[in-house]
């Protein structure tokens, strides 16, 4: 079972990404980069990621969760804060796994401590992303110019396929 890493979604776009002031759609945006940044993530490292965003004050009644790549989004029910579902799912997993959860937030630091869990702060976790991020791009980078990088879809069909394919185009 892999290793699972929880990231409290709105703590990390406030502190990391210093997104405070934003308005809706703006703020769906960065939520949205944040989602495709932690896949990339998980692609690159051995972790279960699980994403909760702080919804209390919305009027969902039920908790809702939804998959997005490779990531677990959770958003949590009216009256019901993130760092609850982040102690709810600590307290579930933590006797089986290991735990990474990502916060800056300093009475969920507290809580969290010596249940097989450990804490990152949002900062150094946004640094870690984007270290990863590098990673990719210049992997990316310095495979640019192999032909076998990329190579052509059109290099790897049987040529009576292309031929098919080609006459289709013609139609």
């Amino acid at each position: 079972m892999k290793d699972l890493l929880i990231v409290d979604g709105y703590n990390l776009i406030f502190d990391f990404f210093k997104a405070e002031r934003l308005s809706g759609s703006r703020m769906e945006a960065i939520k949205s980069r944040l989602l495709a940044d932690l896949a990339e993530y998980s692609s690159q490292n051995d972790y279960e990621v699980i994403a909760v965003f702080d919804a209390h004050r919305s009027r969902n009644r039920e908790r809702s969760s939804y998959d997005c790549d490779d990531v677990r989004v959770i958003h949590s029910r009216r009256g019901e804060t993130a760092d609850s579902v982040i102690e709810e799912l600590v307290s579930r997993w933590s006797h089986s796994r290991r735990i990474v959860v990502v916060t800056s937030d300093y009475s969920q630091q507290k809580v969290i401590f010596g249940k097989n869990t450990t804490r990152r702060s949002s900062r150094e976790f946004g640094l870690e992303m984007e270290a990863v991020k590098r990673k990719i791009g210049s992997v990316l980078h310095r495979n640019k110019n192999r032909e076998k990088a990329f190579y052509p879809i059109e290099k790897r069909l049987a040529p009576g396929t292309r031929k098919k394919i080609s006459d289709y185009r013609k139609k």
